[in-house]
């Protein structure tokens, strides 16, 4: 069962999605590097990772707008 965090549309402001990527980096490399420590291969982890963003991105309820 997916669990979808927010229900709501996703609203991307273009001029700030690089602050942001920037802003989530380091969290996302430790994360990255602790599944690593416990085993599970680098190939494992992004493609999970990007399994977990993109059934966020895909409930129907939260249709992606790029402004």
């Amino acid at each position: 069962m997916t669990k979808v965090l927010h229900s709501r549309p996703i609203i991307i402001s273009s001029d700030r999605l690089d602050d942001c990527k920037e802003y989530l980096g380091d969290e996302f490399h430790l994360m990255i590097d602790h599944a690593l420590s416990v085993g599970w291969s680098l190939d494992e982890v992004v493609v999970a990772l990007s399994g977990l963003a993109e059934e966020e991105i895909s409930v129907p309820e939260r249709a992606v707008t790029l402004h």
